[in-house]
């Protein structure tokens, strides 16, 4: 048989029949009946489909994977009614006595298992469930379970450019400009990463492209190299890469422009070795040092932190005792006052200006003991001061952390900061990938989540959430957990 290799698959062969629910002569007391006495006495044995041990065909897109032998007058046939490859379920189908499945559809799962479209062995179980069909019309359920171990090799994906990898898309000073390419930084084990400045809150659109087919003029060469999504406008923050020359399974409809949602810094990176691609938010963590502070003016305390509003703006809202309120440090900078952001004019309450950090001075909200807003604009290196309307937000007792972690309840307490009342802070391991929710009081009344227009976007991505949102998606990990239950602003940083 011509057959184009598409992959290899190697299972022990040997399936076992795991248990009948009966015999022919009784089928409605299957309590009664041992199950291999019953399949030796009617005959059904079970064995390695014919392709279980070959590459996987291309002419039929189907895999043979179990062949039901049967030498029982009394049983007509089979219907299979499950299959799983390491207990995700897939589609099968009887082909005669052979349990088949889509070679695309398994190839498609073995990936999403793995989150790797690398051609390297993988270790498949697959477990199956079927009915037998009686010669009477009866029909009695028999549960076939066959456990094994092999090896499924995906095809073989494009070999890495040794000129590197390049995007194009809507980029600060990028676009879709062939003369202004980003070439992505190579790590030396197969992944490559940029940063990136998106310039629209709604979407932008970006593509990876080959290195060895760049031109600075010819699209037609450069859409040689192109690499993008499956699905036009993919927004999730990591996925599968498709190719030019991809097969229809995986690039349906050709090679589809990906979308980084939201302004703001993006760390992008590439992942030759398995065909993924992950985006996650790069903007700069920015700790406020001053009055506001518990441990007033200490530089490597980390309680304050800026929240980031995209497009490198970040603000901080809360009431303002201090005359001589505050410096701001990056996370570069803790420890250094050398780097300390403030302003030229020791003690400045102007409602705007410049920001500097050489020789820098603190500065302070316009007058003070009241509630403002102070925001940074990194860009323009400038700060400016906005009063709040209501002088009086809702004051609560906690702020707490609940999900699954905890089985929601027993809540994880933040800590307020007595001097910038508002903003809430703690440290806390998260030991299992799950939701969780800030919520008041230890209560329902007033809880925090995220809104379902910012489910796919990053952990360490700093939102803007409402009263009731829902649950937030947290892998596992330690984190500073940062909450202002005014604005509704957040931040989750992983502690490595």
């Amino acid at each position: 048989m011509n057959k184009k290799v598409l992959y290899s698959l190697a299972v022990m062969a040997s399936f076992v029949l795991a248990s009948c629910n009966g015999e022919y002569d009784d089928w409605a007391s299957p309590q009664a009946n041992d199950p291999e006495a019953a399949a030796a006495k009617y005959g059904v044995t079970f064995s390695p489909g014919s392709e279980i041990n070959s590459t996987m065909p291309d002419a039929d897109g189907v895999v043979h994977l179990i062949t039901i032998n049967n030498s029982n007058q009394n049983i007509s046939g089979f219907t299979v009614k499950s299959l799983t490859v390491n207990g995700e379920a897939i589609d099968a189908q009887m082909d005669g006595n052979d349990i088949t499945v889509s070679a695309n559809d398994l190839a498609l799962l073995i990936e999403k298992q793995h989150n790797s479209r690398a051609s390297v062995a993988r270790e498949v179980k697959i477990v199956t469930t079927a009915s037998a069909n009686l010669s009477n019309g009866e029909a009695v359920t028999i549960d076939l379970t066959g456990e094994a171990t092999g090896s499924l090799t995906p095809k073989a994906t494009p070999t890495i450019d040794s000129k590197g990898y390049f995007m194009l898309g809507d980029f600060a000073n990028v676009g879709w400009n062939l003369g202004t390419p980003l070439w992505m930084t190579d790590n030396g084990d197969g992944t490559y990463t940029a940063t990136v400045n998106t310039n629209s809150t709604g979407s932008n659109w970006f593509k990876f492209y080959g290195g060895s087919f760049y031109s600075n003029s010819d699209w037609d060469t450069v859409n040689k190299g192109v690499m993008g999504c499956k699905e036009n406008g993919d927004d999730a923050l990591s996925g599968f890469v498709v190719y030019t020359g991809d097969d229809a399974a995986h690039a349906p409809n050709g090679v589809q422009t990906l979308v980084i949602s939201g302004q703001g810094t993006f760390e992008v990176t590439l992942d030759m070795k398995n065909l993924v691609y992950t985006v996650k938010r790069a903007e700069a963590k920015y700790y406020l040092i001053g009055n506001m502070q518990t441990k007033n003016w200490t530089i490597t305390d980390i309680d304050c932190m800026f929240y980031a509003q995209g497009g490198n703006k970040y603000s901080y809202t809360t009431k303002f005792n201090g005359a001589w309120d505050l410096k701001f440090v990056d996370s570069k900078g803790l420890g250094n006052w050398d780097v300390a952001w403030g302003t030229s004019v020791d003690g400045d309450n102007s409602p705007s200006g410049s920001l500097i950090n050489s020789k820098s001075q603190s500065f302070a909200a316009p007058t003070k003991g009241e509630y403002y807003t102070l925001t940074i604009d990194m860009n323009t290196q400038t700060y400016s001061w906005i009063k709040l309307t209501d002088q009086a937000p809702t004051a609560y007792n906690s702020v707490s952390l609940i999900g699954d972690f905890n089985n929601w309840k027993g809540d994880v307490d933040l800590k307020q900061e007595v001097n910038a009342p508002h903003n809430w802070y703690g440290r806390v391991t998260i030991p299992s990938n799950g939701a969780l929710k800030f919520r008041a009081n230890h209560g329902w009344d007033a809880s925090w989540g995220t809104s379902a227009a910012d489910k796919s976007k990053a952990i360490g991505d700093l939102y803007y959430l409402s009263l009731g949102g829902e649950n937030i998606t947290v892998p596992a990990g330690t984190y500073d957990f940062y909450l202002n239950d005014i604005t509704g602003n957040w931040s989750i940083v992983a502690i490595k």
